[in-house]
């Protein structure tokens, strides 16, 4: 934004007042100014409403038309002229003068919960001359002051501007006065700590506006001229103090002194408020009210979000066709590759067994073959081995001769029988006492030995002592020492 400060006006600047303001009248209109000079709009355009006429914008390029054109004249020469413009969306802010609008900011009612819309909007109905079902109204909440702002229009005048966008093919993305347009914009130059006063001056009427880091505190028009403005300013001056900053736009010379740090702004209306409908399209608007909701809400609420979607949409259906060629070329490589296989394996078993008929079923013979192979050589599972008896009487020995050494038992061998690991030992002792440690020597080498039964023998020609015989029933059990050295070790 280009402002010039009070002290460094130009000889032109010094002129009598009744000169520069005929000066002003006589600026040409939008529609001559170069291109160079417009603020580019992204994303859309504006349509400005305006008491002369209407001022359409999109990109660089503008038009301005007569106020006497109706709502669908308007809206097919937007979409023309979106159609003229090279990557211009067919997206719009709807700009509406001050005199179409309502403001007011008053403090919080106490109990009144802010995100009540519907209570906030009945509440506001006392501030405005018309009532809550034929106004559409948009608030926000100024935190530091503890107040409430609100900008309200009448649903009717403007229904048949949106229809008229809408029906053009025109995305209507907010419905907005065209001063707050101007202040956003104005406030984007601004430090956000910095309050100010944006005095906004033209042939029929004045507006003056306040802005602060919360957003629009204080919003008048006045049709009576600048004497009219200068009694206004007269009475806030007093509270607001003299550091706001007086910015000026639409005149390089004031009637009236008013209080605080004065600039000039020599940018025009329009471009400020397209530079506001940039911020907008570009979703940089903020919390400051937006009057596209209620009865002038769209009637679809993802037409917004429609062009994303469908975006989306196609590129997720892009996505999909993509997998499924992928997917289909890549299953087609594979059964290529894998009957390329099978017949390199049907041709090496026909050379490896040439007096045997090629399988329909190649590999599971294969597979049976080898897993025969590895049972004969007793490391599969196709055919079981037995037991060897050599390694269960390796065992068994170990066990007699710790009962013998460790236990001090005393006892002989009668028979011994070994069939696949199951062990049928015949002992005779001194006593009883001495088989149970026999059968527990043997549990402790790995056998499983059931609980064994004694007989007492009576003296003979080859015991003189009486003795006890039993029958022990083990069974060999494989220890991890065995199956790592192998069972036919």
């Amino acid at each position: 934004m280009s402002v010039s400060a009070e002290g460094d006006q130009t000889p032109h600047d010094e002129a009598p007042s009744g000169e520069s303001r005929a000066t002003v009248r006589q600026q040409p209109r939008r529609g001559s100014e170069s291109p160079a000079d417009r603020f580019c709009i992204d994303g859309g355009g504006l349509v400005a409403q305006t008491e002369s006429g209407w001022c359409l914008q999109v990109g660089s390029e503008s038009v301005e038309l007569d106020a006497e054109m109706s709502p669908e004249v308007v809206a097919a020469r937007f979409a023309r002229l979106c159609d003229d413009v090279r990557g211009a969306e067919k997206r719009c802010v709807l700009g509406l003068p001050a005199g179409e609008c309502f403001f007011v900011c008053d403090e919080l009612p106490a109990g009144l919960d802010a995100k009540d819309r519907d209570a906030v909007s009945f509440e506001l109905e006392r501030h405005f001359p018309l009532d809550a079902e034929s106004t559409v109204a948009d608030y926000f909440v100024r935190p530091s002051a503890g107040q409430i702002a609100a900008v309200a229009i009448e649903t009717r005048r403007h229904r048949t501007t949106v229809d008229a966008l809408e029906a053009a093919g025109v995305d209507v993305v907010s419905i907005l006065p065209t001063t707050l347009l101007v202040a956003r914009a104005v406030q984007r130059h601004q430090s956000p700590a910095s309050p100010f006063t944006l005095l906004m001056l033209s042939e029929a009427t004045c507006q003056s506006v306040s802005v602060d880091g919360d957003g629009v505190y204080q919003w008048r028009q006045f049709c009576g001229g600048e004497d009219e403005l200068a009694r206004y300013h007269a009475v806030v001056a007093e509270p607001s103090g003299s550091s706001q900053t007086m910015i000026v736009l639409g005149r390089r010379e004031l009637t009236f002194r008013p209080v605080g740090q004065m600039e000039w702004c020599d940018r025009d209306v329009i471009q400020l408020a397209a530079e506001g409908a940039g911020l907008v399209l570009g979703g940089r608007w903020g919390r400051w009210p937006d009057l596209r909701r209620g009865d002038l809400a769209p009637s679809d609420p993802l037409k917004a979000v429609a062009a994303p979607l469908r975006r989306l949409a196609l590129a997720a259906t892009g996505c999909l066709v993509i997998l499924v060629i992928a997917s289909w070329y890549r299953g087609g490589r594979l059964a290529e590759q894998s009957g390329s296989v099978r017949q390199q394996q049907r041709a090496l078993f026909a050379e490896s067994f040439p007096q045997r008929r090629v399988p329909v079923m190649l590999m599971r013979t294969v597979r049976n073959e080898h897993r025969k192979t590895l049972g004969s050589r007793g490391r599969g599972d196709a055919i079981r081995l037995p037991v060897a008896a050599t390694t269960v009487l390796r065992d068994l020995y170990r066990g007699l001769r710790q009962a013998q050494q460790l236990g001090g038992a005393r006892f002989r061998v009668i028979d011994v029988k070994i069939v696949d690991g199951a062990c049928s030992l015949t002992v005779r002792a001194v006593d009883a006492i001495q088989i149970g440690t026999i059968a527990q020597s043997l549990e402790t080498v790995g056998f499983q030995v059931a609980p064994p039964a004694s007989d007492q023998i009576d003296p003979g020609k080859d015991e003189p002592i009486p003795t006890y015989q039993s029958t022990l029933s083990a069974v060999w059990k494989q220890t991890p020492v065995d199956a790592a050295e192998g069972v036919d070790s």
